[in-house]
């Protein structure tokens, strides 16, 4: 009888985890992937390794950068982490695929920032899945979302203009003596 409920039991549980949602993960806005990436860039995925990184990821894919937006414009090769064991993660990365990445560095290597959410697919110059400014996925033209990044660059890089100063911390007050 105590088998039956530690079945039933364990089953209950598990239940709800698998039924939930894959789609579980913050989506980032265009503006904050901007301020996380170090690398954002225009690649073509050359090769993909599995791998067992550290027991975290299962992927190593080798990405040949086309146009570089923002990051080292010096690299030839960037060699990307991917297949990330966090739940609901599903970035990956296909062999020939062309793709609009936001990358952040993972030890020696990358890995992609927002997981899936960070990459987004380019066919015929378009990018697919890019995201509008209330964050819902659109497809757009290559050219306007690389004005747009440089755009969040720009204002990123820039200092916020001299308006109101906040005001100087003042002494403290001496304490009055209380009345006795």
């Amino acid at each position: 009888m105590g088998k039956v409920v530690l079945i039933i039991a364990l089953t209950l549980l598990v239940l709800p985890g698998l039924a939930q949602s894959r789609n579980c993960l913050r989506i980032n806005p265009i503006d904050e992937l901007t301020r996380q990436a170090i690398l954002i860039a225009r690649v073509k995925v050359h090769k993909v390794d599995k791998a067992n990184y550290r027991g975290a990821f299962s992927q190593l894919a080798v990405l040949h950068p086309v146009d570089v937006i923002d990051g080292d414009f010096t690299l030839k090769t960037v060699n990307v982490l991917a297949r990330s064991s966090v739940r609901c993660a599903e970035d990956n990365y296909t062999r020939d695929d062309e793709m609009l990445v936001f990358l952040e560095p993972e030890g020696s290597l990358f890995q992609t920032v927002n997981f899936q959410y960070g990459q987004f697919p380019i066919v015929n110059e378009i990018v697919k899945g890019w995201r509008d400014k209330s964050n819902q996925p659109i497809d757009k033209p290559y050219a306007d979302v690389k004005r747009e990044i440089q755009a969040c660059i720009n204002a990123s890089h820039t200092p916020k203009p001299n308006g109101e100063q906040p005001q100087k911390p003042q002494p403290p007050k001496p304490l009055e003596p209380s009345p006795r």
